[in-house]
């Protein structure tokens, strides 16, 4: 069959089915709890499907993939051992995360420290950090769309608009759904494709022999070429120790205080699936990681340099539409079309989530009724989901970096007050106050540092030991007793 054909077949097959999923879930009325964690519910499989299927974004496999054909191994200090350093983290505190009470992190917040406006802040917080990474789930359908059928970036990123507003609008059960499909295909298609890659280039034992061999520009727009022996190493390239260690509290820490996974663990039916969920979870990661290396690893070796510039976004869509094409690269490119809308309807109902219940809830003094807030919803996805895309036209070059960058500011002001009182008893809001001013400041002294190659680690690094240092320091014995972590004033 044709390329064209082939690739109009899937996109079809594919539209069909979230069409389905989509509407199926639009029936009836929903109450914010249904709406944003499905009435806390769900079992383990599901938990595992939209945890992981979240988890597995653009940025995972186009820019991660990428950097593993540029500069090889040295890539998973700087990305993937932080993210499983966070998970490890989540997991500790998972029962303790599923225990409140509350629908959304900003209003576990306002429960634990009694403040409104704290859970107003928070809101706005994350209304602003999922907006911005929206862009990068984006970029990723879009410049596959654009490929694939050979039509211009702005109309492809039109289309995973339209498939990202269908399958957000029906709340939680939509996404939960779309991300079991998506995961499913997702598996399938990385086991086809690495074990087809590999076996091209020999097997495991001979891609690794010439994989350490490998040296030389990956392609003209490399910014550094490829040492020998540098593609097995633990640090190499632009990934030295400094930057690979700091990026932990970027990656790691805001993974772990990340809104989009912890409401996996609230929407869990009990404490001990939400346990379960992130011990499964890294499990299937750790599978899916395997398949992702050993495919950028074979990439590299098969196709040692690229003619033309290409970014480091762009390799992965490149070799498998080209140089590599093969019967499964229509399979393929639709499972990551598939982890893009996963990834990005998740975040795009959190941002719904947090304007609807936190901000509006915080700022009115009579609570809205449910299915007024649902409806908000479902027009703060239509709002949101538009000034994403509108970003997107102006997207970020190396989004590997970019995201690590936004978690850093999730876990500047997160992780601290999520984290610290579950060793640290004492902990209240006058302390979260100072952790939210301190952070801001050090944020705004760091990140521009770093921009601007004054900082070589992480700028995270500081402002989140800044912040915890605040919170500490803000609530030390001495305080009034109402400030205390749960005794809050409401106000």
């Amino acid at each position: 069959m044709d390329k064209t054909a082939l690739y109009m077949a899937f996109f079809t097959l594919y539209s069909l089915i979230m069409l389905i999923i989509g509407k199926s879930s639009l029936r009836g009325e929903n109450t914010p709890q249904d709406y944003f964690i499905c009435g806390k519910q769900l079992s383990l499989p599901f938990c595992v499907a939209t945890f992981t299927g979240t988890w597995i974004s653009a940025i995972t496999i186009l820019s991660l993939t990428g950097s593993i054909y540029e500069d090889g191994l040295p890539v998973l200090g700087y990305s993937v051992i932080p993210w499983f350093s966070g998970a490890f983290l989540m997991g500790l505190a998972a029962g303790k995360l599923y225990e409140t009470g509350a629908i959304t992190v900003p209003g576990m917040l306002r429960e634990r420290y009694g403040s409104k406006t704290l859970q107003l802040i928070c809101g706005l917080i994350l209304i602003c950090v999922y907006i911005f990474y929206l862009v990068a789930q984006y970029k990723g359908f879009g410049m596959i769309a654009s490929e694939l059928f050979d039509i211009p970036f702005p109309a492809a990123v039109l289309l995973v608009y339209l498939f990202i507003l269908y399958t957000t609008l029906g709340g939680y059960r939509s996404v939960v759904r779309t991300d079991m499909v998506n995961l499913s295909l997702l598996i399938l298609s990385l086991f086809m494709v690495c074990m087809t890659l590999v076996g091209r280039a020999g097997g495991f034992t001979e891609l690794y022999r010439l994989a350490s061999q490998i040296e030389g520009m990956p392609h003209a727009g490399a910014l550094s070429p490829t040492e020998k022996g540098q593609m097995l190493r633990l640090f190499g390239g632009r990934y030295t120790p400094m930057a690979s260690l700091s990026m932990f509290w970027g990656w790691g820490l805001g993974l772990s205080a990340n809104a989009q996974y912890i409401v996996r663990l609230m929407s869990a039916k009990d404490k001990e699936t939400a346990v379960r969920t992130v011990i499964v979870s890294i499990g299937i990661l750790a599978l899916i990681y395997f398949f992702l290396i050993h495919i950028g690893l074979s990439m590299r070796v098969l196709v040692p340099f690229i003619s033309g510039k290409v970014t480091t976004d762009d390799i992965f869509i490149r070799l498998l539409n080209h140089e590599l094409y093969g019967p499964l690269s229509a399979l393929f490119f639709f499972s990551v079309i598939g982890a893009c809308v996963s990834t990005a309807n998740s975040q795009l109902l959190l941002v719904a989530s947090s304007f609807s219940y936190d901000v509006l809830g915080a700022l009115r003094e009579k609570p809205l009724r449910d299915h007024r807030i649902v409806s908000i919803a479902r027009v703060t996805v239509l709002a949101a989901g538009t000034l994403s895309m509108l970003l997107t036209l102006n997207p970020p070059q190396f989004t590997l970096s970019y995201g690590g960058d936004i978690w850093g500011i999730v876990a500047i002001f997160m992780f601290p007050p999520i984290y610290l009182p579950f060793v640290r008893k004492g902990i209240n809001i006058r302390g979260v106050w100072c952790c939210i001013i301190a952070g801001a400041l050090a944020a705004l002294a760091a990140y521009p540092m770093y921009y601007a190659g004054l900082l070589e680690l992480h700028p995270a690094m500081p402002a989140i030991i800044c912040s915890s240092l605040a919170l500490v320091a803000g609530s030390l014995p001495g305080q009034d007793r109402r400030y205390t972590a749960g005794r809050g004033t409401g106000k």
